[in-house]
């Protein structure tokens, strides 16, 4: 089966398919994205995003969030101002680097869909588990990019595909809200597309420049 890549526009073919899902790889940026007739409807995504549990007490929470936190801390000092996008129902991230003196705002186009923050210059936006999201890829890093001021950091946080992890058993997959899976060859293609200077990956974090 064929279909059009949703960041790239490549035509690309089934990379997985058992009886609950269907993904396509990319041959030119090798994104691995889920069928479009399985995409949640968006009364049933905001149903899954409010099963996620976060507070800003919950210290394991804390935990995951914090590579992020580091990378913010690393690159920019005291009342920077960031953004957190795709913050879901509580912003938690946002709550943190506040209480670091953080000049924060956040934007989530479910929970709190207010585009005129997106009009804004930022130092640094932070996308903690957001890119897997992205029905729209690539309308999104260009959207980021551009809220960027010159110098900016874009910082995101999402579990990228390696070969040597077995896809058919990979936890990741099984979300439905997971639609796009990106490797270090789709990054380096944003990279080059969206006109940032550099993208560093570590572990789980990625670090657009702009």
């Amino acid at each position: 089966m064929k279909d059009i890549c949703p960041l790239c526009t490549a035509p690309s073919s089934t990379f997985f398919k058992d009886n609950n899902q269907h993904f396509l790889l990319c041959p030119n940026c090798a994104g691995i994205f889920r069928d479009r007739h399985e995409l949640l409807h968006i009364y049933d995504e905001k149903k899954r995003y409010l099963n996620h549990k976060s507070d800003v007490k919950d210290m394991g929470y804390l935990k995951f969030v914090s590579p992020i936190i580091k990378q913010v801390k690393h690159y920019f000092g005291k009342g920077a101002r960031g953004l957190d996008y795709g913050c879901g129902h509580t912003p938690v991230l946002s709550e943190h680097l506040s209480k670091e003196a953080y000049t924060m705002s956040y934007f989530d186009p479910i929970f709190f869909n207010d585009i005129s923050l997106m009009n804004y210059g930022y130092e640094f936006i932070v996308c903690c588990e957001v890119m897997e999201h992205f029905y729209h890829p690539l309308t999104e890093f260009k959207k980021l990019y551009k809220s960027l001021l010159p110098d900016g950091k874009l910082i995101c946080k999402t579990h990228l595909f390696e070969k040597e992890i077995d896809f058919d058993s990979w936890y990741y997959k099984n979300d439905p809200s997971h639609v796009f899976i990106y490797q270090d060859k789709t990054i380096e293609w944003i990279k080059e597309f969206c006109d940032f200077k550099d993208a560093e990956i570590s572990d789980r974090v990625i670090t657009f420049s702009k």
